[in-house]
């Protein structure tokens, strides 16, 4: 039987064990169950659970491995999937080896040529890794498999991008959980015993520039429909007795009909249960108390929302649509509604990081006045590949690694932002440590507040 092996690196080292770095490994696991079982043996392999994966899991690689694929972020999940990446070619040279997720998306002609990179996926993988497999099992050509950068006889080669057709066409991944212990993967968070997280829609329309979202997915958006995202959370709460299910959408509340479809189909099926979703300030001032009412009966209980800063000058530089009146309308809604709101923020844009910082500490302190129970993530600016702001930070002195082995380099605890000056990050540090938050880039960013990783 053909066989493949999924890896999932570490995120952060030694820290993995934090609930933040502990939700299902979903770009791999939608992988796998994209594959027909009776014809190929798939392993799924997380570096955040096993210690030493490679020394467990290399028996296990032989003459019918097709492949091997690597997922990984702008983080240690570089350094940690290069290592075992390494450890694959002294075994067997012969066994390919495939990058995807976000970093290799955002950046594949640097991926592409490090000596232990056969070949990039770029975007969304269900339908061209799939081909790609199929092509690499029956050694045919790859030249007509989308999304792909590949070295042949030296030569890096391009094909053709094309975007995922529909998300909902994939094979659900409810197919892959057998391949890994759902149980590692439920925490108690948020006031629930029993957490997992969800995917149900990819991408976001709007543009913001500091985000790299639009650029992975081309600003578009695509979705589950209802009924098979209750299908899916059904399952869970079956075979698993989860209470509670966490959207790792980057926008939950895009279609807000679809939405109430899921809620309506959660409370028809009875499930006792919580879920929370990301939006936006200006997405969430528009539903109506009814709108809110109807979704809390089945369980809605908690909203995340980027609110980024209280500088308006910096808002409009970023491109959010809000302004600070929106936001303290926001927190007033939730608070009436009975919703928690968990707010994210950015201090340290290049745009006079002083003023942004000091703009948005009195905007959280007046939103605090007005609900203390609301939930604040504080966070520095990381330039991001991939955004808007990636050039303006280069032209603010930013310089940014030029390999992989870098980037591996680039993580939440170790960015340096040259605008930002050593007092200022005392000063931010010390709000970062009040508010329990951490010094992150906008990926880890994007991982908390909903983003596929």
């Amino acid at each position: 039987m053909r066989k493949i092996l999924l890896y999932y690196p570490r995120i952060c080292g030694k820290n993995d064990t934090h609930d933040l770095y502990r939700g299902l490994p979903l770009s791999v696991l939608s992988l796998a169950a994209q594959f027909d079982e009776s014809v190929y043996d798939i392993k799924v392999v997380d570096g955040r659970i096993e210690d030493d994966p490679f020394k467990k899991h290399k028996h296990w690689l032989d003459e019918n491995t097709v492949c091997i694929g690597i997922s990984a972020i702008t983080s240690n999940q570089i350094r940690d999937g290069l290592n075992f990446a390494e450890q694959v070619r002294t075994l067997n040279k012969n066994i390919t080896i495939i990058w995807g997720g976000w970093h290799p998306s955002l950046m594949p002609e640097q991926t592409i040529a490090h000596k232990n990179v056969d070949i990039v996926v770029v975007g969304q993988g269900e339908e061209s890794f799939l081909v790609l497999v199929e092509c690499l099992a029956n050694k045919t050509s790859l030249n007509n498999v989308p999304n792909l950068l590949y070295k042949d006889n030296n030569k890096i080669v391009k094909t053709q991008i094309k975007h995922l057709s529909a998300f909902n066409l994939t094979t659900p991944i409810e197919k892959s959980y057998a391949y890994v212990n759902v149980e590692d993967y439920i925490q108690p968070m948020w006031g629930s015993k029993r957490v997992v997280g969800y995917e149900s829609s990819r991408g976001c329309p709007w543009r913001c520039r500091f985000c790299s979202v639009g650029s992975l997915y081309n600003g578009k958006w695509n979705c589950l429909n209802a009924e098979r995202v209750v299908n899916g959370i059904e399952y869970l709460y079956a075979k698993h007795h989860i209470d509670a299910i966490h959207f790792f959408d980057n926008n939950f509340f895009v279609n807000q009909e679809r939405v109430l479809q899921i809620s309506r189909l959660i409370k028809e099926r009875d499930m006792k249960m919580r879920w929370d979703g990301t939006s936006t300030v200006d997405q969430f001032l528009g539903f109506t108390d009814s709108y809110i009412a109807q979704l809390k009966e089945s369980g809605f209980y908690r909203v995340i929302i980027g609110v980024e800063s209280g500088d308006e000058e910096v808002l409009a530089h970023i491109n959010k649509r809000h302004r600070n009146k929106q936001v303290v309308e926001l927190v007033k809604k939730c608070s009436n509604a009975g919703i928690q709101a968990s707010l994210s923020f950015m201090v340290g844009f290049p745009w006079n990081p002083e003023k942004d910082f000091n703009e948005t500490i009195k905007l959280i302190e007046a939103l605090k006045n007005i609900d203390a129970s609301i939930e604040i993530l504080l966070f520095i600016f990381s330039p991001y590949i991939g955004t808007r702001l990636y050039n303006i930070a280069i032209s603010h002195g930013m310089v940014f690694p030029e390999s992989l082995e870098g980037w591996a380099n680039y993580t939440y605890d170790k960015v340096n932002t040259p605008w930002i000056s050593n007092r200022l990050r005392r000063k931010i540090n010390r709000y970062i440590s009040f508010f329990g938050t951490k010094d992150m880039s906008e990926q880890a960013l994007l991982f908390f507040q909903g983003g596929n990783v």
